[in-house]
């Protein structure tokens, strides 16, 4: 697999545990309480899903609202 295509992946690997923790509220709790993209990353892995800091930081790449953590603006409320 090219590094693009793996990329590719990581985004949708992402992108699927961001719409599991949107329908999980337990889990989006957790999300909203992780103090850095470590813990992201561990709580991810913890459900099954296996991103890397380099996905995290594409969809930074395309985040707008800078007044919250990333993660944050992966949930609108």
């Amino acid at each position: 697999m090219t590094g693009s295509a793996l990329s590719a992946n990581q985004d949708q690997v992402l992108e699927a545990f961001i719409t599991l923790v949107r329908e999980k509220p337990d889990l989006k709790a957790q999300i909203k309480a992780a103090l850095n993209q470590d813990q992201v990353i561990e709580i991810a892995a913890a459900n099954g899903f296996d991103i890397d800091s380099a996905a995290i930081l594409r969809k930074w790449s395309k985040h707008t609202d800078f007044s919250q953590d990333t993660w944050m603006g992966w949930f609108e409320e």
